[in-house]
């Protein structure tokens, strides 16, 4: 079978869909099908789509308690993360700059088993805002304080939970339902199932299928339209919880790579993260699910995190020199390197070889983010030459 390629920068699903119909499915026909009578099929969409999964409501003290053999692999680290809290949120950015940087200092003393080394990455599960949260369940009409169970529907294979559960509504949509972004064109499809009113099936239909490209480019990937965009647009929208469930793309975590020595703060993991806000098309405000959580977080509230190695490390031979290049926030990583490098030579006695760093940004005035530590770094010879670049 021939092999297909697909540009991510344009159109991932277009480009398999070409070769789905083109290659895939008339490869299989010719290899299984030739002589065989092709079943007509009724592609009536006022038909609700099979479920996979069944919603049993229970009572409010309903704890998750999920054995491993239970949870579905592909979301296992909505299992396996920490409950954190922060210690320190403050802005790297001046006042003369409206964007923002925050550095957030993460408590994990308390958290068996979560340990990390120099330059690892930090997975963090973002939470959706309640604004979010309160539109798609009255939009939808479901009852953010109820609990409930998710199994496998009668006569569906079981694959395993999606997320713990027991849970509320409200905690599944807050932590494990990706509300923001922008839906596939197979997902417009899908939606479409669920539209009461015929111009909201074929307004979905149509941006959902291959003559309907550009205006899905314009109106859902270039607006930036998540799902609880397209449920205010699409109003006769209607889904049972376990339809939606099913539906709806997984609230995934994001990665950041971990700003902070574990040699020098091994109980504490620092983050440098831009916050992502921007104006929308419609005027709305669109926010990064995940950079605004950690910046909205207060002291002493919790994030669920977990680690990921990495292969980035520094070189074995400390006597080695390294060259680093660290632009924005791409200086977090060095910055734990720096800490490490600074230890090996202060602590450990070690020959440490020449660190070389080259940090850029906008204005040394607006976002030369860890401008102080870089100064005591080279002041105590961690840090051997610091070049600049600002534009």
């Amino acid at each position: 079978m021939e092999f297909g390629y697909g540009d991510d920068d344009d159109d991932l699903e277009g480009d398999f869909e070409t070769w789905k119909d083109n290659v895939f499915w008339p490869t299989l026909k010719e290899m299984y099908m030739k002589d065989a009578e092709v079943p007509i099929l009724n592609d009536d969409v006022d038909q609700l789509p099979e479920c996979a999964y069944e919603v049993e409501y229970l009572d409010k003290t309903a704890k998750p308690e999920m054995q491993p053999e239970q949870i579905n692999n592909a979301s296992k680290y909505y299992f396996s993360s920490y409950d954190c809290p922060v210690s320190v949120v403050r802005e790297l950015r001046t006042k003369e700059d409206s964007g923002s940087t925050v550095h957030v200092e993460i408590d994990i003393s308390k958290a068996k088993g979560l340990e990390y080394s120099t330059a690892d990455n930090l997975g963090v599960l973002p939470v959706n805002s309640s604004d979010v949260i309160e539109s798609v369940a009255d939009s939808l009409g479901y009852d953010l304080d109820a609990t409930f169970a998710i199994r496998a529907a009668p006569d569906k294979e079981w694959q395993g939970s999606p997320f713990p559960n027991p849970t509320t509504v409200r905690e599944c949509l807050s932590r494990y339902c990706d509300l923001t972004g922008s839906p596939r064109r197979s997902d417009l499809k899908q939606l479409a199932a669920y539209a009461k009113d015929p111009i909201d099936k074929k307004a979905l239909l149509r941006m959902a299928s291959k003559e309907g490209k550009a205006e899905y480019k314009e109106k859902i990937v270039d607006a930036v339209f998540g799902l609880v965009d397209i449920l205010r647009m699409c109003p006769s929208i209607e889904a049972p919880l376990e339809h939606f469930l099913m539906f709806c793309p997984r609230l995934v975590p994001r990665y950041y790579t971990i700003s902070s020595s574990s040699s020098v703060h091994p109980k504490s993991v620092h983050l440098t993260v831009s916050v992502t806000e921007a104006t929308k098309k419609d005027g709305s405000i669109l926010k990064g699910v995940c950079s605004s959580h950690l910046a909205d977080v207060k002291p002493k509230e919790t994030v669920r995190v977990f680690n990921r190695e990495s292969t980035f490390r520094l070189p074995q031979d400390t006597s080695r020199p390294i060259l680093m290049v660290g632009p924005g926030t791409g200086v977090a990583p060095m910055r734990a390197l720096l800490q490490e490098r600074a230890f090996q030579r202060k602590k450990e006695k070690k020959q440490v070889g020449k660190s070389i760093l080259y940090f850029g940004c906008k204005k040394r005035s607006m976002d030369y983010i860890y401008e102080d530590e870089m100064k005591s770094f080279q002041k105590d010879g961690t840090l051997s030459q610091l070049h600049l670049a600002f534009s």
